[in-house]
């Protein structure tokens, strides 16, 4: 059987895609291209080809690779293992911010990816949640960990928080009834705390009316 250009290069899958984590970190998103990829390995942009399709299928891979940072917990219950799954899937997230608007829009099925579902579906079974509720729960925690971190990413970006947090408190101020009395709280934003406390109420929905094996 031929080899393909990839393989005559000796390159593999894993060096495409660190490469690319290299370029994400220095310069983001934007500078990763198939090209920069090849240039700086030091190969033809074809060898990149024959591991990766294209930017998107790219992305894919570097999604993936951050969901790596993600370790495995591999003690305490049910429930403290997806706390910490999310808690630091999340926290890989906020470190990568060019890659939350794609993880938002795109199932991961990498390996890394799999690896954590697993682990989330297996606690999720531990605590009486099972077959298809399983799934509906794993998704509704991907969702709050990962519009968590969307909103987070965009607050930190502002160039001027302070001036956004005075205009949010002016405002509902100004629309009256229970958003004026609640103008303070409602123009603060405490990522951390927000994501902790939904995070809680999303477990303790999960599980309500269930009895958790032992």
């Amino acid at each position: 059987m031929a080899r393909t250009a990839g393989q005559r290069a000796g390159l593999t899958r894993q060096q495409v895609t660190d490469a690319a984590m290299a370029l994400l970190r220095e310069d983001g998103l934007d500078a990763v291209s198939m090209r920069r990829v090849a240039d700086r390995l030091g190969v033809a942009p074809n060898s990149i080809y024959a591991h990766v399709a294209d930017k998107a299928a790219l992305v894919d891979e570097l999604i993936d690779a951050m969901l790596a940072g993600v370790p495995t917990p591999i003690d305490g219950g049910w429930r403290e293992r997806i706390e910490r799954v999310m808690r630091d899937s999340r926290r890989e997230l906020l470190a990568h911010p060019d890659l939350v608007p794609f993880a938002l829009v795109r199932q991961s099925v990498g390996p890394n990816a799999l690896r954590l579902g697993e682990i989330t579906l297996t606690a999720l079974r531990e605590a009486g949640v099972d077959g298809a509720a399983a799934v509906t729960g794993l998704q509704v925690l991907l969702v709050h960990t990962i519009g968590s971190a969307a909103f987070e990413t965009g607050r930190t970006q502002d160039p001027d928080p302070s001036a956004r947090h005075r205009r949010g408190r002016e405002r509902a101020a100004a629309f009256g009834g229970v958003t004026a009395e609640l103008s303070e709280p409602i123009s603060r934003w405490s990522g951390d705390d927000v994501f902790e406390r939904g995070l809680a109420w999303l477990l303790d929905g999960l599980v309500s009316g269930r009895t958790a094996r032992p």
